[in-house]
């Protein structure tokens, strides 16, 4: 028998939206990747951990799929303001690993511009993902019956690098 295992949480907030990752910046989504009904947008505040130790929360516009409460966030896009941000507080973080785990409450980062707050306030404003995943495209065109087509591999990153 398998132990049941808890999943570790990092907010507070009970976990709200999937959220996929696209790393095509010539792809975007008009329709869901999972159900093809059409998205709507949602702006919510993206909470992204980049390494070592910066927790940001972007105000970030992204797709949105009620049917699957889905987000669907644009890597090109989210690293362009990551760049920016870095650029001006610390530029040798721009290239470094980084993860989109999570949002933050509307009306609490709102409230953290003007009067920041304490981490552990601050986490109990928190929602993690229900899941995460990275889009990925298999290539277009015939193929001959029983092969997969296979899987375009995305493009490099252009402003999010090492310098």
């Amino acid at each position: 028998m398998g132990k049941d295992r808890m999943k570790k949480q990092f907010g507070s907030l009970p976990p709200k939206y999937n959220f996929s990752l696209n790393p095509y910046p010539e792809v975007r989504f008009s329709k869901c990747p999972d159900c093809q009904n059409k998205t709507g947008q949602r702006k919510l505040p993206l909470l992204i951990h980049v390494d070592p130790k910066n927790l940001i929360a972007l105000n970030y516009t992204n797709r949105y799929c009620h049917r699957c409460d889905m987000l669907i966030g644009h890597k090109d896009e989210i690293e362009h303001h990551l760049t920016d941000l870095f650029l001006k507080i610390n530029p040798k973080i721009i290239g470094n690993n980084y993860l989109v785990f999570g949002t933050v409450e509307k009306k609490a980062w709102r409230d953290n511009i003007d009067h920041p707050r304490p981490f552990d306030e601050m986490l109990q404003h928190i929602h993690d993902f229900k899941s995460y995943q990275n889009i990925r495209m298999t290539m277009a065109g015939w193929f001959p019956k029983g092969q997969i087509p296979p899987v375009v591999e995305p493009p490099p990153s252009t402003e999010w690098l090492k310098k």
